[in-house]
């Protein structure tokens, strides 16, 4: 609101693995109806992608997304929002020459094979996402904020108020997140 921006993404980044998510802190409930709005989340996907060209330096970055229920519906089994609406703006970005595939199971999304095969995993909302990265990056993760005019980043944690003083905070995760932004200012080719 602040920088008085429509779009922008949330991201997750530990090495070579990049989350996203469709949508922020919300509960459960509301994600049916934000992923329902298409045209705020092809913009969002938009901007994903040239993020991922313009600052990542990714020249043709592959996108996967997961589904918004288990096993993506089954069928209609759990639901239909998948084939309702992400399968729509899927093949609408792809049209537009994105290259994403999906929608595939929140469950079995990030794997060995696809951590080499894509560059950033789409998920639908905050905890689908960040239960897989936290675990991953052993909290030494970086958040980015992308879609702004100004580069935003945090450590992939909380603010850890409950271990102040006590010596065992892990400060890598804010290391990172300098490392990082040395890094993106040097390959932003947007600039």
């Amino acid at each position: 609101k602040l920088d008085n921006k429509k779009y922008s993404n949330m991201i997750f980044i530990h090495q070579k693995i990049i989350i996203a998510t469709l949508t922020n802190h919300i509960r459960l409930k509301s994600v049916t109806n934000e992923i329902k709005k298409t045209e705020k989340i092809l913009n969002k996907i938009r901007i994903l992608n040239n993020t991922l060209i313009f600052k990542f330096n990714l020249k043709k970055p592959k996108l996967i997304i997961s589904g918004i229920n288990p096993h993506c519906s089954e069928e209609g089994n759990f639901g239909n929002e998948e084939k309702k609406y992400q399968i729509p703006i899927i093949k609408k970005l792809i049209r537009e020459g994105i290259d994403i595939t999906g929608p595939i199971s929140g469950d079995s999304i990030i794997n060995d094979i696809n951590i080499l095969k894509y560059d950033c995993f789409i998920f639908n909302y905050h905890d689908q996402a960040l239960i897989p990265f936290k675990i991953i990056s052993k909290y030494s993760g970086i958040n980015f904020t992308d879609g702004l005019s100004i580069l935003r980043v945090s450590p992939d944690h909380g603010t850890a108020y409950d271990i102040v003083g006590k010596n065992i905070a892990n400060n890598s995760s804010l290391i990172n997140c300098y490392k990082f932004l040395t890094n993106i200012i040097k390959n932003d080719t947007n600039k």
